[in-house]
């Protein structure tokens, strides 16, 4: 394929490639995380507050409060775009479900009618031991 930004196509004629076609997926994810950085950066000067995260987790779906205890700030308290990117692009870092979701399994009608049960001996116990301490 040639370096240029058109190759040969069907019957010899030259048809334009796509330049983002040597775009890794990793570059892709930068360039979008970038663009959802940038949305909160409202003086364009590559630093947020730390309040904007939990809007930008819910863009990004992921849990607000594993950003906000691992993302460094500068002196003044900010986050960094730089610092951000460190973090998103951390290897170690939990990545978030792929549905963002939990899958929850529903409690069958028999668990429910436990789970009361259980729940009106308890607070017949309870009603029990506060009456002994009166």
């Amino acid at each position: 394929m040639p370096a240029t930004a058109e190759a040969k196509g069907e019957k010899g004629k030259k048809r334009e490639t796509n330049p983002d076609s040597k775009r890794t997926t990793e570059d892709i994810e930068k360039a979008f995380v970038s663009k959802i950085f940038d949305k909160y950066d409202s003086d364009k000067k590559s630093v947020i507050d730390p309040n904007d995260l939990p809007s930008i987790c819910m863009e990004l779906d992921i849990k607000p409060w594993h950003i906000m205890r691992y993302v460094k700030t500068n002196a003044d308290g900010k986050v960094t775009k730089d610092a951000f990117l460190q973090y998103w692009f951390d290897p170690t870092r939990p990545k978030p479900a792929a549905s963002g979701k939990k899958v929850v399994k529903k409690p069958s009608k028999l668990e429910i009618q436990k789970a009361f049960k259980d729940f009106a001996v308890s607070l017949a116990n309870l009603e029990k031991v506060v009456m002994r301490a009166f």
